[in-house]
């Protein structure tokens, strides 16, 4: 156990490298301009502020590039680093070991989002006079950012685990799927996590007006089929990149 944790503590350490933090924190800074610069135009309500920022700019792009970066990495450091072979010869199961990769990351990832959902909101009660309390605010928006995070980072952990190239696949995977085809007509949308994210957005805010804005086109599912389905997907792609990573041989290592 203690064994372990170490390998949780330090893949967590791992995954804090300067690179990633300062563009999390660039693409923060763009969207806290962005609240602030239409906020002093027209004051923000709750449905205008969770439709055109936390449900277009933040979950359809700063959450799935955010864990996309530290989702891949969860595999992705080690192979670039020539360590992986030393971590699988340690006496713990492969599917343990990816899994404390995983949980290494997941902090991390809940920190830079919640943090996030945080300071746009704060952002936005300052120069956008949000009607309600900050603190009534982003309790709406954190359970529905929590799952989304868990779901991407078990998503694209899976990918790097199948994929070298992950990084690549996933921005085509973010772009075609979660950011174009979460929003086309009919069912096809409900293979990509983003809409369930929404779903669970439209639910929250749904006593402020906040809703698709043609619900006949999107068909939104409710918020908690919605939660579970974030949380089935976690799970599938958890148990598909421990059994990935216990059974595929990296031969591009050495």
């Amino acid at each position: 156990m203690n064994s372990w944790l170490y390998l949780v503590c330090f893949s967590l350490r791992r995954q804090l490298r300067p690179r990633r933090l300062i563009v999390a924190l660039i693409l923060f800074l763009v969207l806290v301009v962005l609240v602030c610069t239409i906020g002093l135009v027209e004051p923000w309500k709750i449905k205008t502020f969770g439709r055109w920022i936390i449900g277009v700019p933040f979950c359809r792009f700063f959450l799935p590039i955010i864990t996309l970066t530290l989702g891949t990495a969860v595999i992705g450091d080690d192979r670039e680093d020539k360590t992986l072979v030393y971590l699988s010869i340690r006496p713990i199961s492969r599917w343990s070991l990816y899994l404390a990769k995983l949980l290494g990351a997941l902090p991390l990832a809940l920190g830079i989002s919640l943090g996030a959902v945080f300071g746009l909101c704060a952002a936005a009660s300052v120069c956008g006079g949000l009607p309600l309390p900050l603190s009534e605010v982003v309790w709406m928006f954190l359970p529905t950012i929590a799952l989304g995070t868990i779901a991407y980072l078990a998503f694209f952990g899976w990918l790097g685990a199948v994929f070298r190239n992950a990084t690549l696949i996933g921005v085509a995977h973010v772009f075609l799927v979660e950011f174009f085809m979460g929003q086309v007509p009919g069912v096809l949308k409900r293979i990509s996590i983003s809409f369930y994210i929404r779903c669970m957005l439209y639910d929250a805010g749904s006593g402020h007006g906040l809703k698709p804005r043609n619900t006949a086109i999107f068909q939104p599912v409710e918020g908690d089929e919605a939660a579970a389905s974030l949380l089935a997907a976690a799970a599938v792609f958890l148990a598909l990149g421990m059994y990935w990573f216990s059974r595929r041989e990296y031969r591009d290592l050495t």
